[in-house]
């Protein structure tokens, strides 16, 4: 989809993610401006018809569909792990999945503060703005996308910023559709997940969970795996 040279190759919960993303909506934009840009991933799938998304779309003209919150609030008006990921500094060769990162990544948390607060002397120098935080999956409109890139061209230190967080995807985005003009259009996200009790990650959804994805509004169902089902092959 990209020119090798905007080609990133992404690693879990790195800002990686993001410089993706960005590339993406920077090169879906210089082809055209659209009414709506809407980012899925390789393991989503569609609930309804082609023409019936885009009927959606239509009737929801002007709306941006994103999720989000102030982890504050969200946690009861009290600090937790989301706020952290934006408080103190975080070397990239500590983020990761291996299991040496994670306990490095946590004594790190523990060492500054622990996760419902930070030491003083940890904080790192902050943007003055108020952080939010939701789902990676958004689908935004033509303006706003538009907005994004022109606040990101002029603005360098926004995103360099966030090359020190954890989980980027899951904030910077939010971030910015809360700071635009857009911030009172807004909507939730349109992917249909399930996490099982204590699950970190999304469940692999089955045939068996069809019914229940396309009754709750949703546009798309992740993740499916047509090793794990073939179901989906089908429709």
């Amino acid at each position: 989809m990209l020119p090798d040279e905007k080609r990133v190759s992404v690693e879990w919960a790195q800002i990686s993610m993001v410089t993706a993303t960005i590339n993406l909506v920077e090169e879906a934009h210089r082809h055209g401006k659209y009414d709506y840009y809407w980012l899925t991933s390789g393991q989503d799938w569609p609930l309804y018809s082609a023409d019936e998304i885009v009927n959606f779309f239509k009737n929801h003209d002007g709306e941006n569909f994103i999720q989000y919150w102030d982890s504050k609030n969200y946690g009861n008006h009290l600090q937790n792990n989301l706020d952290k990921r934006n408080q103190i500094y975080f070397p990239l060769w500590m983020i990761g999945r291996r299991l040496w990162q994670k306990v490095v990544k946590r004594g790190w948390v523990e060492l500054t503060g622990g996760y419902n607060r930070t030491w003083k002397s940890f904080m790192r120098k902050q943007l003055q703005i108020e952080f939010y935080f939701g789902s990676q999956w958004w689908a935004l409109t033509g303006e706003t996308v538009e907005w994004i890139i022109n606040y990101l061209g002029q603005h360098e230190d926004y995103y360099i910023f966030y090359k020190n967080t954890v989980c980027p995807d899951e904030s910077f985005f939010q971030t910015l559709v809360m700071m635009s003009p857009y911030a009172d259009k807004k909507t939730d996200y349109l992917t249909y997940l399930h996490f099982s009790e204590g699950a970190n990650s999304p469940d692999i959804l089955r045939a068996s969970d069809f019914p229940q994805a396309k009754e709750s509004g949703c546009l798309v169902m992740r993740k499916v795996d047509m090793d794990v089902d073939d179901f989906f092959v089908s429709r």
